[in-house]
């Protein structure tokens, strides 16, 4: 998916689950600012603090009020196996599309055979 298809939330999730993937934010490093994150995305204030929020929930980081935001010590670990669970999701709605089209083709040969 492009940046530009993306939902904006999705794009500040996925930029740094990239850094920390690529290991240009180690466990324990700190994430750039709320106000850097929102300038160099081109998203609201608003909309990173809800990517920061779900990559908390996620326990992909954790947060020091007054401090700032930082990797979590497992965060290369738990996005491995979510990348592995959405891949296998992705499969899966690219074998429910096929199954449909499948089921599709089908229905039309029925009706033309029933003619």
């Amino acid at each position: 998916m492009s940046d530009e298809t993306e939902q904006p939330v999705t794009r500040v999730t996925r930029a740094i689950e990239a850094r920390i993937v690529t290991r240009e934010l180690a466990a324990k490093s700190q994430l750039p600012t709320i106000r850097q994150l929102q300038e160099e995305l081109g998203v609201a204030y608003n909309t990173v603090q809800a990517g920061l929020r779900d990559l908390r929930d996620r326990g992909i980081i954790y947060s020091h009020k007054g401090k700032g935001s930082f990797v979590a010590e497992d965060a290369l670990n738990l996005l491995s196996r979510s990348s592995s669970v959405r891949g296998l999701e992705e499969r899966v709605e690219f074998l429910e599309r096929a199954l449909a089209t499948v089921l599709e083709r089908l229905d039309r040969l029925d009706e033309e055979a029933g003619r």
